[in-house]
């Protein structure tokens, strides 16, 4: 038999034997290519072809077809089909992956589908059109393969082979390939739930038996990664409360099974992929229909192929759910385009999840195209019902105690009381309560780790990050001293890079890491020492020879944003251009990973410490395409998580280059992605130099939508800046472009925006029309979550004129959109209009009632920010009362929260009502403290209309002590500022300024 065919059957064994056997596929491989057993594997590939040819003959006398009659026997065109490998390429190099072909299948049903796709398309079948010969190749490759299977037992029946495995793997092949026949035969009865190989390689699967058999649980790891399909199957997270009955589960169900559509929405780490599970277990176990599955998984082909899927689900018999997570996301949107056209059909119902922060965006943070993702987006928050996670309470504290321990088989020491109010109190900014809860598990055998468990989420990542930063000291966990400090640094940063960017931890990318060293063979020995280091500690081996599983990548996140805050610091106390610059880990992480695509010596190096690796054969294959995809997923998550921006740095600042082979179209969008990353931070500052290089890269390709985004971001850095007549003519010229080219939502929006100056103007008749026009807009294109917004700004211009009355007719209308949307988000925005409103009609009562609602929706949505909004208010009203004690109080939880969040603007506001409430208790020094601090860090952030506030307010305070020398010079500037800014504000301060007493 020739090298190829018995080098597919070697890695057809190789995925059976290690199927659910807790050993990886290339180490049972590498003992099947020891030359002792290359005449056994040699019987194997000859047995494998001749039953696959009888298997195939046998199918088509048995279901009277004649279609199969002479199918292809040429396996060198099959292995191109399955591997992507060239027939063409003569080269060395190509010879050896043709002899040791490197790709592995992810199982037996994975490798069936393969190599039933990889004949049709040899012999020009299309089975798309034709399920039923597609079924009579997977059941004769699966015989085939059952055949073979049986052949090589009784070959190795004599050999030493068994006492190999036994004492390199610590496993039983026999017992082995007893479980990979059993499978095999199950999964020929299943052959016809089987999806198409389109709908495979795009990331979705069938739930079945032969799915679940042989697929890993790990009972302990689970807790700290993500729970897959097989672990939920096993019952091992516990079941969530639901808003209104026992569990979140059955509430999902019902209206499921009655056909609605649902999306369900949360931070990362509340829960939302494993309710997705359970649910979708739960219909596969009850016989309700089929389950199409679509784990997130960046590792997978964007989900593009509609037709696929949607030929599938018409296949299927029953009522099809279809389950897709992080549903918004470019990597599976077109699924939104999918539930739009089966509005109507009731064979499948879809249920979706996404981050809510990414569906519910800002809108001033959303670029001003009218592109296919924007669609989509449409889709998702007007057609589909949402099902916003609540959160965390002690009952399902109590559900995940007694799950871990029924699991484990450890005990959880804490009351359910006390983790409680542990993770309530340490929940940062959107990150989920329920992964904050895992870090308070006992998870872990080393002392060290379980000892660390203690702290909870933020200092397990922090111990671990001095550790690896400072593996010397005191403080570090391991001694991990014996290690090139320097580069075990960098390989603790590029790993977690990989793995909360979502490209996925392969070996051979933590390598890249090589290329400082001149890929020197003591280099890569040491990067490997590091990585088996850090294997169960943060890293988990899998199956899957290529990846590594790792904690949460919210875990990894927060591991940069230590990394990030800490340059930042260092960046602040040492003020030159040389400290300017981005931050020197993540640089040469990138340069590293970057030059993969341009250096074809810096792979080659790679290849031979990673021999046929199929991450770099894909590199190979469109090194343009895989540049483009891990350049967006990287700077993604800068975009996602603006205290990383750092981490990128600016055009001018950046200590990386991107790769050449990206097009043009990618360098513009991550210098605008970078601009939006840094206005996110509050760096005015940069955003502005990246949104400005992006304007004069637009002006210069006549990229008319570039030009327009670029000046809807110069124009929210000049509102953020108080530079409100530069911000409208930014807005105008976008408005302008938007009009031009014919994109009704970005002027739509471009209207919002000129209309919010306007009302910082004062010059409400003006904001008026701009709030019309946008909401004439909104509803003629059917936007609305724009409607409801436009409504919005028609509320606030309403009770700018004081008209109180028709300023709560807008908010109530607006409030009833985001209601029927599901959107609590703008629901919550709207009730807090609503109070603010009250508060001006001294309806005090109502008023509190106003805020309190929103307070309570932010916090079950674990929106920190805007928690911190409403207690904010709660405090103003307090003050209108005269209640001040309490208002204190109030004030003081805001702030605390915009401290642990980092919102530096919501903490300038707290500040200064604290400064507030002081002046009114007559604690007049308290007071010029809290508004001292409160205009230090508007100074600093450059928000100079908060400047011009404070500089008021120290002048009331110092009036009220009698300074008036000292009240004169604060009122003259908070006067000059607000005369630049055009602020209305201005004529106030005059009018103070004028009554104050002459004399000192």
């Amino acid at each position: 038999m020739d090298p190829l065919t018995t080098s597919l059957c070697i890695n057809l064994t190789a995925t059976g034997i290690a199927s659910g056997a807790g050993v990886t596929k290339s180490k049972v491989r590498e003992i099947f290519r020891r030359e002792k057993y290359s005449d056994d594997l040699e019987h194997v590939a000859t047995v494998f072809a001749k039953e696959l040819k009888d298997a195939i003959k046998a199918e088509d006398v048995r279901r009277e077809t004649d279609v199969l009659t002479g199918v292809t026997n040429n396996w060198e065109a099959i292995v191109k089909e399955v591997t992507g490998l060239s027939v063409d390429d003569v080269s060395a190099q190509r010879d050896r992956e043709r002899d040791q072909i490197g790709h592995l299948f992810a199982d037996e049903e994975d490798a069936a589908a393969q190599i039933a796709e990889a004949i049709a398309t040899v012999q020009g079948f299309n089975l798309e059109n034709t399920p039923q010969l597609r079924e009579e190749l997977i059941t004769a490759v699966g015989n085939a393969y059952t055949e073979a299977v049986a052949a090589f037992e009784k070959r190795i029946a004599d050999t030493d082979l068994g006492d190999v495995f036994q004492q390199e793997l610590q496993l039983d092949i026999l017992e082995q390939l007893g479980e990979l026949q059993q499978r095999l035969t199950r999964l020929v009865d299943d052959v016809s739930l089987l999806l198409t190989q389109a709908a495979r390689n795009e990331g979705f699967r069938q739930l079945s038996p032969a799915y679940f058999d042989g697929a890993p649980v790990d009972p302990e790891t689970a807790w700290r990664t993500s729970f897959t399909l097989a672990e939920v199957e096993a019952g091992i997270p516990a079941s969530r409360v639901g808003r209104e009955s026992e569990t979140a589960e059955e509430e999902l169900l019902a209206t499921l099974r009655n056909g609605t559509d649902r999306i369900i929405l949360g931070r990362a780490g509340a829960g939302k992929s494993t309710l997705c599970k359970q649910i979708a277990i739960e219909w596969y176990r009850n016989d309700c229909g089929p389950v199409l599955y679509r784990v997130s998984d960046p590792s997978a082909a964007p989900f593009e192929s509609r037709d696929a899927l949607r030929e599938t689900i018409d296949r299927t018999d029953g009522h099809t759910l279809v389950v897709v997570e992080d549903a918004v996301r470019s990597s599976s949107n077109a699924i939104l385009k999918l539930v739009a056209e089966y509005e109507r059909d009731d064979s499948a119902t879809f249920l979706l999840d996404a981050r809510k922060s990414e569906l519910e965006a800002n809108e001033s943070a959303q670029r001003l195209d009218s592109s296919t993702a924007q669609r989509h987006l449409t889709i998702a928050r007007q057609d589909i019902d949402a099902y916003h996670l609540r959160a965390i309470t002690e009952t399902d504290i109590q559900r995940v105690v007694a799950a871990f321990e029924d699991a484990t088989g450890k005990t959880v020491a804490r009351s359910a009381a006390n983790l409680y109010e542990r993770v309530r109190s340490e929940v940062p900014e959107e990150f989920g309560d329920f992964l904050i809860l895992t870090f308070h598990l006992p998870i872990g055998n080393v002392a060290a780790d379980a000892a660390d468990n203690r702290g909870g989420l933020e200092s397990h990542v922090r111990a671990r990050y001095a550790t690896l930063e400072n593996p010397g000291s005191d403080e570090a966990l391991r001694d991990l001293s014996g290690f090139d400090p320097d580069l075990l640094a960098d390989v603790g940063v590029m790993v977690n890079l990989l793995n909360a960017s979502g490209i996925g931890i392969y070996p051979e990318l933590v390598h890249t890491l090589g290329y400082e060293h001149g890929h020197s063979i003591e280099a890569h020995d040491e990067i490997a020492a590091i990585r088996a280091t850090l294997e169960d500690w943060f890293l988990y081996p899998t199956g899957d020879s290529e990846q590594v599983r790792s904690t949460h990548p919210l875990w990894s996140t927060l591991y940069l944003r230590v990394l990030a805050q800490n340059h930042a610091e260092r960046r602040a106390r040492v003020s030159n251009q040389r400290r300017e610059r981005s931050e020197p880990r993540t640089g040469k992480c990138l340069e590293a990973l970057f030059a993969l695509f341009d250096e074809a010596d810096h792979r080659e190096a790679l290849d031979r410490e990673f021999r046929s690796s199929s991450v770099l054969a894909a590199i190979d294959d469109d090194a343009q395409a895989k540049a483009n995809e891990y350049v967006r997923l990287i700077f993604e998550l800068f975009e996602r998580w603006p205290v990383l921006a750092p981490l990128a740095g600016t055009t001018d600042t950046a200590r990386y280059d991107l790769p050449d082979t990206c097009p043009e179209t990618t360098y513009q969008w991550v210098v605008d992605t970078r601009g939006h990353a840094y206005l996110g931070r509050g760096e005015c500052q940069k955003a502005r130099t990246e949104f400005e290089e992006r304007l004069d890269e637009a002006r210069e390709s006549d990229d008319r939508q570039g030009e327009a985004n670029s000046l809807n971001g110069l124009g929210r850095v000049a509102r953020h800046l108080g530079e409100y007549e530069e911000a409208r003519q930014y807005h105008h010229q976008s408005l302008d472009i938007c009009r031009n080219i014919g994109n009704r939502q970005g002027e739509a929006m471009s209207l919002g925006h000129l209309g919010s100056i306007a009302v910082k103007l004062g010059e409400s008749e003006d904001s008026w029309d701009y709030f019309q026009q946008s909401l004439e807009i909104f509803r003629d294109i059917g936007d609305r979550q724009g409607e409801a917004k436009s409504l919005e700004g028609l509320g606030l211009v309403a009770k700018h004129l004081r008209e109180y009355e028709k300023a709560r007719q807008y908010h109530h209308q607006s409030l009833d959109i985001f209601r029927d949307l599901g959107d609590r988000q703008g629901e919550a925005g709207s009730l807090t209009n609503l109070g603010a409103v009250a508060r001006h009609l001294e309806e005090y009562e109502k008023a509190r009632q106003y805020h309190h609602q929103s307070l309570d929706i932010f916090r079950d949505l674990g929106d920190r920010q805007g928690e911190a909004n409403s207690l904010d208010n709660l405090g103003a009203v307090a003050r209108h009362l005269e209640e001040y004690e309490e208002a204190r109080r109030y004030h003081h939880q805001s702030l605390d929260i915009c401290r642990d969040t980092g919102d530096r603007q919501g903490e300038a506001n707290s500040l200064d009502n604290l400064g507030a409430v002081a002046r009114h208790l007559e604690e007049y020094e308290e007071a010029r403290r809290y508004h001292h601090q409160s205009l230090d860090i508007c100074r600093d952030t450059g928000d100079r209309q908060g400047e011009a506030w404070n500089l008021n307010n120290l002048g009331v305070v110092v009036e009220e002590l009698g300074q008036y020398k000292d009240a004169r010079a604060y009122f003259q500037r908070s006067l000059e500022l607000f005369r630049e800014l055009r602020d209305p504000a201005a004529e106030r301060v005059k009018s103070r300024l004028e009554q104050l007493p002459e004399g000192e």
